[in-house]
């Protein structure tokens, strides 16, 4: 067993896909997990046939030796979590949103950097849409310019987890949706975003939950000026499906991205399509492609320093909402290894 891997948290679905690929590696070992809510813990061990042995990432913590921690507790949670563990010599892999708050990012950054350990995000469409990338990375579309993204999102209330709608879990809308968008635009530009423009959110359409945040709207500024608007929302109707969406604008023409590949067109030529698949496996999923990190020793297809600069991109933006103020600068994040 090369990789020995510890989980805290099993509070969002999105911990599935992630267990399955770990449980079916053979360079890998699941060699605990922990979960203080019964029916997390029931669902998973049900599934998987798994034990789920402790309540709490202490324990697990000090019981257990093991080299990556997987975090999926309630999103207010992650980041005590997040630093306990690199505190502790550990890699780290969180579901997104990795924290709720600047503070807590900058502690990550920064224990990341002292203990040389790597931090990964679960921020899919760098990844699902992987083969769309070179073609804007090489300039088919000239510089890009202008981008607006749409990730429409179905609440499924009654269904989802209680503790989105408990106060300080949440951690706002655009923490928790925006960054597989922005994740996505930093990579096929090359550029961070250094700008949020303007910022808001709004708690609409659910009244039995007013303090819930369901609707998102960013409008940030890349390094080289370019724009990006960006929308997220919990509102899409039941029973319909939910695509992201990419619309590019360059200086010499435009593409549009989602679920089913990229259309690209270029000035005075003929339309063309790319499948947005992930041409290796590894990149198929951002938990695979970490774990190769750790195994293999390759470079991934997203950095650590990625992860953090676009984790602090969205957590200047849900501030920007939350205050509503303007033209927010965004730092840069630079590891020294």
């Amino acid at each position: 067993m090369a990789l020995r891997i510890a989980v805290s948290g099993l509070k969002h679905a999105h911990v599935l896909a992630v267990l399955k690929i770990a449980l079916e590696d053979p360079r890998v070992g699941v060699v605990a997990i922990a979960e203080d809510e019964e029916i997390f813990r029931r669902g998973v061990e049900q599934a998987f046939g798994v034990e789920v042995r402790y309540t709490s990432h202490e324990q697990l913590l000090e019981s257990v030796d093991f080299d990556l921690l997987v975090v999926c507790e309630a999103f207010g949670r992650r980041g005590e979590v997040v630093i306990d563990a690199l505190k502790q010599g550990r890699h780290v892999f969180s579901d997104k949103p990795l924290c709720t708050s600047e503070q807590e990012l900058w502690k990550i950054a920064a224990l990341s950097d002292e203990k040389h350990k790597e931090v990964g995000l679960d921020l899919s469409l760098r990844h699902f849409w992987a083969s769309t990338g070179p073609p804007l990375q090489q300039g088919e579309i000239g510089e890009i310019v202008s981008v607006a993204m749409f990730g429409p999102h179905y609440l499924d209330y009654g269904n989802r987890p209680r503790w989105y709608f408990q106060p300080g879990m949440h951690g706002g809308i655009l923490n928790d949706i925006l960054g597989h968008g922005v994740d996505y635009v930093h990579w096929v530009t090359g550029k961070r975003t250094t700008q949020v423009l303007s910022a808001c959110r709004a708690c609409v359409g659910l009244p039995q939950e007013p303090e819930f945040e369901n609707l998102g709207e960013a409008h940030l500024q890349l390094e080289d000026g370019a724009s990006v608007y960006g929308r997220v929302d919990y509102l899409i109707p039941a029973g319909h499906s939910a695509p992201w969406r990419v619309f590019m604008v360059g200086t010499e023409g435009d593409a549009t991205v989602d679920e089913r590949g990229m259309c690209l067109r270029r000035s005075g030529e003929a339309e063309r399509t790319f499948e947005a698949g992930a041409p290796q496996r590894r990149w198929e999923h951002p938990f695979a492609d970490f774990v190769h990190l750790l195994v293999e020793g390759d470079q991934p297809l997203r950095t650590t320093e990625e992860t953090l600069q676009s984790s602090l991109t969205t957590l200047i933006a849900q501030q920007a909402a939350d205050t509503s103020n303007t033209r927010v600068e965004i730092p840069a994040i630079s590891r020294h290894r």
